[in-house]
This record gives structure tokens, C-alpha cells and sequence, in this order.
């Protein structure tokens, strides 16, 4: 993720922090304001997430991965530590993931998925939780990376309704240096495949402009399920997947169903996906199309198999306890930095 260069303000101060000589609405405010700032940002004691954290099975070191390990006192958070014999170096159960050495509390963090989860935007859950916008930033970056490989494991089956998503290239993207906008849908908008069988959906990148065959097989081949029944529009491209999953196939024509209401349209399945996605990406409009295809994977994981925020959550937090992965703030923001 790029990240711009902007002032980190911290969302705990107030214009009256240096003035000893306040009035009574000013005192009473900042008094509340602080009050609230330090209920949304808990001492990790206090939120007793060791009880989580020591609860983790722990059977080989989160290092090396060798067995040969042994418990080895506390953290000052009442953390379980462990020490490895093999590489002669101490760990606790969230080393190695995004939560090592964290300061800020997985309570906040949930919180930050549920506004995220509500297709709040960065800007936006970083004001309600009382976070700097870069914490915020870090936190969705952190996200993107354990969903990085989550749409391998999707495979659609049965009836897998398929179509192309066009959205918006970032608008300096398509000026040229004459000031005229560059001409043609091959350099304006990225185009999306989607797929959905009424329990998953898929969304990968194919690029920016038309779909083609190679594009539409890159996308699609090892998300559906040979012999499924394909409902599409008369995209040409599709016929690739048809031939090669052996799938039987029904196509209608789009202009021909415009005029329908929903309830009529064959296609409306898919239409409500693409509507969902066009809605989750204008919440974040201004975000680097770099970083699209993270995107795309927050969203599918956003819409799969759970009909309740706090399922999602506690599915999301299950895969970062167990997944290697991590990243730290300076490393983050050190390009940043450097520029």
C-alpha cells in the first residue's frame, strides 16, 4: 500500500491542551472528550486479552518451528512466554503474526473491523474510533495481508452466475500531458471478473479494459467447478470456461433484460454482487489502485458464508492468530519516510 504523506495528528488532543485558564463548557468538553478517547483506546491489562492469547494451543515455536519448546514466565501483560531450545530464543503466541508487540488492544482492532465491515472508509473509522489515520491505515494493510491467499481455497459449484465489473481508474491516471483525457474503456476502467453461486462470491482483477479469453481463463478457471451450469451474459470470452469446465450454459442478452424488473431479471443475482462492490469500492474512492485486488479479497471475505459482522470476526481473527505474517509500523511507513 502506498501511503501519502500526511501529518499523523493524534486523536487525542484538544485546542485547551496547554491552556491552564479554561472556561467551564471548555473544561467540562475536554474532560468528556478525554474520558472517551481512554474508553476506546483500553490498557491491554485491562481488556484481559491475555485470557485469549494464553488460551492458544502452543505445541512448537512460532521461530523456528521446532517442538522442542518450553514455557517460560509472563509478559508484563500476563501473556504466556515460551522459550525455544532449538534457536535459543523466547516467544509468546502472537509472535509472529500481526498482533506481535502490538500496543494498541485486539478490542479496539474489532472494533476497527466492524466499522470496516459496515463499508466504513479509512478517514471514517479512524475518526470514530479516535485513531490517527496512519493506525488506521496500518490496521487495513495488516488486514490485506492475512487475506492475502484467502479466494485460493473458494471453489464455485452448481449454478455460477459470471460477469465483468468495470471500475474507475484513478482520473491523473488518464490525463495526458496535453491536458486531453486518454480515449477508449481500455484505458479509463479496470475490469473485474466476478462469480457468484449464492454462497460465494469471487472477484479477481483481469486488468484494465475488455475482457478477452486468455483474461476471462486466468480469472475464472480454478474458482468454478467442472460441470457446474453457467448463467453469463453473451460475453464472448466466456466460452473458454464453457469448453474447458464442461459447462453447461445459459446467456441472455443485456440489452434485452434492462427493461426488466429484478424480480424478472435472470441476471439479477449477479447484478446485486456487482452493485455491492461498486458501493464497498466508492467508500474507499479515493484508495490506490495498486491495492485493488486486496481490496477485492476484503470484500469477498466481507460477503462469504456468514451472515453476522462478529462471525466474520471471529473467523478473521482465527486466521491471524494461526498465520505467520507480520509487519511492523516503521517498515511501513519507511518509504514514507524517505521520500
Amino acid at each position: 500500500m502506498k501511503i501519502r504523506n500526511k501529518i499523523d495528528n493524534s486523536r487525542r488532543k484538544t485546542p485547551w491542551d496547554d491552556n491552564a485558564s479554561l472556561t467551564a463548557t471548555q473544561k467540562f468538553i475536554k474532560i468528556k472528550y478525554e474520558e472517551n478517547y481512554c474508553f476506546k483506546h483500553p490498557n491491554l491489562l485491562l481488556t484481559k486479552e491475555f485470557e485469549l492469547l494464553n488460551s492458544i494451543k502452543i505445541d512448537e515455536c512460532r521461530r523456528c518451528g521446532t517442538k522442542s519448546i518450553r514455557k517460560k514466565g509472563f509478559s508484563r501483560n500476563n501473556v504466556q512466554r515460551y522459550y525455544c531450545n532449538e534457536c535459543e530464543r523466547h516467544f509468546e503466541p502472537t509472535t509472529n503474526t500481526i498482533f506481535e508487540e502490538h500496543k494498541i488492544s485486539i478490542t479496539e482492532w474489532i472494533e476497527f473491523l466492524l466499522d470496516l465491515f459496515n463499508y466504513g472508509s479509512t478517514s471514517l473509522v479512524s475518526k470514530v474510533n479516535k485513531n490517527c489515520i496512519n493506525t488506521s491505515r496500518y490496521w487495513l494493510t495488516k488486514t490485506f495481508l492475512v487475506l492475502k491467499d484467502y479466494q485460493q481455497s473458494i471453489l464455485l459449484k452448481g449454478t455460477v452466475y459470471v460477469d465483468e465489473f468495470y471500475y474507475k481508474v484513478i482520473q491523473s491516471k488518464i490525463i495526458t500531458k496535453d491536458g486531453k483525457q486518454l480515449r477508449g474503456l481500455s484505458k479509463k476502467q479496470f475490469c473485474i471478473g466476478l462469480g457468484y453461486d449464492k454462497e460465494n462470491i469471487i472477484a479477481i482483477l483481469e486488468g484494465v479494459g475488455k475482457p478477452s479469453e486468455n483474461k476471462t481463463k486466468l480469472a475464472f478457471i480454478d474458482y468454478i467447478k467442472t460441470n457446474s451450469k453457467l448463467i453469463h451474459d453473451e460475453e464472448k470470452s466466456h466460452k473458454v470456461l464453457i469448453d474447458e469446465l464442461n459447462l453447461t450454459d445459459e446467456s441472455y442478452n443485456s440489452n434485452d433484460l434492462k427493461k426488466l424488473d429484478d424480480k424478472n431479471n435472470p441476471l439479477q443475482p449477479i447484478n446485486h454482487i456487482c452493485d455491492l462492490l461498486r458501493k464497498f469500492l466508492n467508500s474507499h474512492s479515493g484508495f490506490d489502485r495498486d491495492n485493488l485486488q486486496d481490496y477485492l479479497n476484503l470484500f469477498c471475505f466481507m460477503h462469504n458464508g456468514y451472515k453476522s459482522n462478529l462471525e466474520r470476526i471471529d473467523k478473521l481473527l482465527n486466521i491471524v492468530l494461526n498465520k505467520k505474517v507480520r509487519l511492523k509500523y516503521r517498515e511501513m511507513f519507511k518509504k514514507r519516510d524517505n521520500d
